[in-house]
C-alpha cells in the first residue's frame, strides 16, 4: 500500500472515531458529576485523551496524505513523532492526576452511587466500538506500518483493555454498593491502569523523542553498518564520519568517504548500489548516500 493512500484510512478511521468518542465523552462528563465516582472520572480523562488525539491523527493523515517530497525533503518522521510526543504528554498528565485522586480516594473512601449502572451500559457500548476500531486499526498497521499507526495501534489496544476492565469493574462496585470494600475498588483498579497506560507513554515519549533529537542508531547497528564498510574496505580510500538516524520508518544512513583520484563517478555509484544491496538485506527500510570528501 502506499503512503497516500494509507494516510488516507488512518485519516477515515481516526475521523470515525472522534465521531463516536464526542457523545461518548459528554455522556461520561454527565455520569462523572452526578456518581462522583474516581474510576469514572478516570474514564473521562482517558475519554478526553482519546478525543484529542483522535482529532490531532485526523487533521494530521489528512496533511499527509497528500504529496509532501517537496516540503518535507527528509520525510515526515518528525511531524509523526510530534504528533504523538503531544498526545501522548496529554494522556500522561491526565493519568497521573488520576493517581493522585486515586490515592486521595483511598485515604478518604466514599460509598459507590446507584447510578455507576447507567455507566456500565455506557462501556458495554464503548467496548464494542473499541474491539471494531481496533480490528481496523490492526489491519492498517499491517498494511501500511509507519509511527503514526503504531502509535494509534497501541492507543486502540490501551483503550480496549481500559474500557473492558473499567466495565468489569464497575459492574463489581454497583453489585458491591452497599458493602465496605466497594468504595475501594475504584481507586485502586484506577491506579493499576494509570500506571500500566503511563508505562506505554512514556516508551512512545522516549522513542518520539530520540527522533526529534536525531540520536543515532542503536550500537547494534551501527556494528553492521561498520561491517559492511569493513567488506568494501578496498573500494574507498578513508572513512571520514559515519552519521545515522531514523526518520519515522526509514533508516537514513550518510557515508562520508574519500576516493582515490583515479575513482570515476560511475564506479562510486557502482559502489553505493553494492552497499545499498547489503545494507537492505540486514536493515529493513533503508537509505544509503555517499558523501565524497577529499584527500
Amino acid at each position: 500500500m502506499s503512503n497516500k493512500s494509507g494516510y488516507k484510512k488512518q485519516q477515515n478511521l481516526s475521523f470515525a472515531q472522534f465521531l463516536a468518542e464526542t457523545p461518548s465523552f459528554v455522556v461520561i462528563l454527565l455520569s462523572a458529576v452526578l456518581s462522583r465516582t474516581i474510576l469514572v472520572f478516570v474514564d473521562l480523562l482517558d475519554s478526553f485523551g482519546n478525543l484529542f488525539r483522535t482529532g490531532i491523527v485526523t487533521i494530521l493523515s489528512k496533511k499527509l496524505s497528500k504529496d509532501l517530497r517537496y516540503e518535507y525533503n527528509y520525510g515526515v518522521g518528525k511531524l509523526e513523532a510530534l504528533a504523538s510526543l503531544i498526545c501522548d504528554s496529554i494522556v500522561f498528565f491526565c493519568l497521573l492526576l488520576t493517581i493522585g485522586l486515586s490515592i486521595q480516594s483511598i485515604i478518604f473512601p466514599e460509598q459507590p452511587s446507584n447510578l455507576i449502572i447507567v455507566v456500565v451500559g455506557i462501556k458495554v457500548i464503548n467496548v464494542c466500538f473499541d474491539i471494531a476500531f481496533f480490528s481496523k486499526q490492526r489491519k492498517i498497521l499491517k498494511i501500511h506500518n509507519s509511527a503514526i499507526s503504531e502509535t494509534n495501534y497501541a492507543a486502540a489496544l490501551a483503550a480496549l483493555l481500559f474500557d473492558s476492565v473499567t466495565l468489569i469493574s464497575l459492574l463489581a462496585m454497583w453489585l458491591l454498593r452497599n458493602n465496605l470494600i466497594g468504595g475501594y475498588i475504584s481507586p485502586v483498579i484506577s491506579i493499576f491502569i494509570a500506571i500500566y497506560l503511563m508505562v506505554g507513554c512514556v516508551k512512545r515519549t522516549k522513542s518520539a523523542i530520540e527522533e526529534l533529537t536525531d540520536k543515532t542508531l542503536p550500537e547494534d547497528m551501527q556494528m553492521k553498518i561498520l561491517n559492511i564498510l569493513v567488506r568494501f574496505y578496498n573500494s574507498y580510500s578513508t572513512i571520514y564520519s559515519v552519521n545515522s538516524r531514523k526518520s519515522g520508518d526509514i533508516v537514513l544512513i550518510d557515508l562520508h568517504l574519500s576516493f582515490e583520484k583515479s575513482t570515476n563517478f560511475e564506479e562510486i555509484a557502482k559502489l553505493k548500489k553494492q552497499m545499498q544491496d547489503e545494507f537492505d538485506k540486514q536493515i529493513d527500510n533503508c537509505i544509503v548516500n555517499i558523501i565524497v570528501g577529499n584527500e
